[in-house]
């Protein structure tokens, strides 16, 4: 099979924004007590399957398109709940067999391992060299590799390291057509062409089967330290956050929270601030911290190391899953960071009438928004206010995307929103990468 290393000039637009051979035994099928396999959207995956070599995605792929087949990939599921609802599902794809390491050279801090490897267990191996992958999603304990590569999920560290999408080295990707395509290197400097590994990041399944991943790696921190900041207004929460960014400080994530921590006995307006690094760097950083909270109002400033840290930034990576409530609505808004501040004063105004939270990596500007407490008779209502607020984000050159909400109110509603003058390139791109449309159809932005 030929390995292809240039893609056209669409790559660059995408990125803002073996023949069939009989196998002769089964491919792996399986019936799982698995939620997140059993439907997406109310609708029932006709066959789930589990290749376990790149050939025999191949082989699934090369009979979808002589069947016209949708396909539908996935690692564990966490994330299928994301996009417009499937039409229908013939294969679900899991790539969770792809799970060892390719290569790992500590000295070179770079990894390569297959899509389908849980996140937190290339966390534990790189451990073990006092090394760390600095992506922290949501999923934590049910990421794989390829389910984070493919949504670009990114938790808090997107503020130090940036997103998944700034770690990724190298993809290795099957298309529709069963050709493998090599993208990137396995080292940090690598200039050859346009980075096609943008074409596949966020891509959501709809381009290619993700069957490799190389990242660049950093070593751990010496000492880790997280403030808990309250506040008797979000405004003056917002506030602090601002004068930490702008300053010479160098925290790890600054993460605002409207209405406390869920499942937390913090109820308040605060924020948490991780401080990793050198002991003495991360004391002076504390103690500057401290006056900036003193000087603009937190109500209590208080800062935890060990277990207590841990379970705090386990519960801002999780924000986004939005388990303490069901149903819940999970919209995720991209704007610039000088405009959360307003944003979110109005956010609270107009969704009065339901129970929201707020959480917001204020140095990314972006925002996650979960409504609940809500019933089938408020779609309507809910569908109102959600356009509104698209309308308002797209005024200040930002986005808003419904991750999770019930189907009756995806009817409602487009999930991604409009993509305007991109809309037409996005096509061109599925069109040329997937001709005859199976992998994860009609899902994507516009219905790609």
């Amino acid at each position: 099979m030929k390995d292809v290393g240039i893609v056209n000039i669409f790559v660059i637009l995408y990125y803002h924004f073996a023949k069939y051979a009989v196998v002769k035994r089964k491919w792996d099928r399986f019936r799982m007590q698995d939620a997140n396999f059993s439907q997406i959207d109310g609708v029932i995956p006709q066959e789930i399957v589990e290749p376990s070599s790149v050939s025999e995605v191949q082989s699934m792929l090369d009979q979808a398109v002589k069947k016209k087949l949708s396909v539908i990939p996935a690692g564990n599921g966490s994330k299928l709940s994301i996009g417009n609802p499937p039409t229908q599902i013939d294969l679900l794809m899991t790539m969770r067999k792809f799970d060892k390491v390719v290569e790992y050279i500590p000295d070179d801090l770079t990894i390569t391992v297959g899509s389908g490897m849980l996140l937190k267990d290339v966390q534990k191996i790189l451990a073990d060299n006092n090394q760390l992958l600095p992506t922290n999603p949501p999923y934590e304990n049910d990421a794989t590799i390829g389910g984070v590569v493919a949504t670009n999920s990114s938790g808090p560290h997107r503020l130090r390291y940036g997103t998944t999408r700034d770690l990724v080295l190298g993809l290795r990707v099957v298309q529709a057509s069963g050709t493998i395509i090599k993208a990137g290197g396995k080292v940090v400097k690598n200039v050859a062409g346009y980075d096609i590994n943008k074409l596949y990041i966020a891509s959501y399944g709809t381009l290619g089967i993700i069957t490799e991943a190389s990242f660049k790696l950093f070593p751990k921190p010496e000492i880790e330290r997280t403030m808990l900041l309250t506040f008797s207004q979000h405004s003056k929460a917002i506030r602090v956050a601002t004068e930490i960014l702008k300053s010479q400080l160098l925290p790890v994530f600054v993460n605002f929270f409207s209405t406390g921590i869920p499942t937390t006995e913090v109820l308040d307006p605060c924020l948490l601030v991780g401080i990793d690094g050198h002991p003495e760097t991360v004391s002076w950083q504390i103690d500057q911290i401290n006056s900036i909270a003193d000087l603009n109002g937190a109500v209590k400033i208080e800062v935890y190391k060990d277990q207590k840290q841990s379970e705090l930034r386990s519960r801002l990576c999780a924000f986004p899953e939005g388990k303490w409530s069901d149903p819940v609505v999970i919209c995720r808004i991209n704007i610039r960071p000088s405009d959360v501040s307003d944003f979110i004063s109005s956010v609270l105004d107009i969704v009065d009438p339901f129970s929201v939270h707020a959480m917001s990596h204020i140095g990314n500007g972006t925002v996650y928004l979960i409504l609940s407490d809500f019933v089938e008779e408020q779609f309507d209502l809910l569908a109102t206010i959600l356009t509104i607020l698209r309308n308002q984000v797209a005024n200040i050159q930002g986005n808003l995307i419904l991750e999770t909400a019930p189907l009756g109110l995806k009817n409602l509603i487009d999930v991604w929103g409009e993509a305007g003058k991109k809309s037409q390139l996005m096509t061109q791109i599925k069109s040329k990468l997937d001709p005859t449309n199976i992998l994860n159809p009609g899902r994507f932005v516009s219905g790609i």
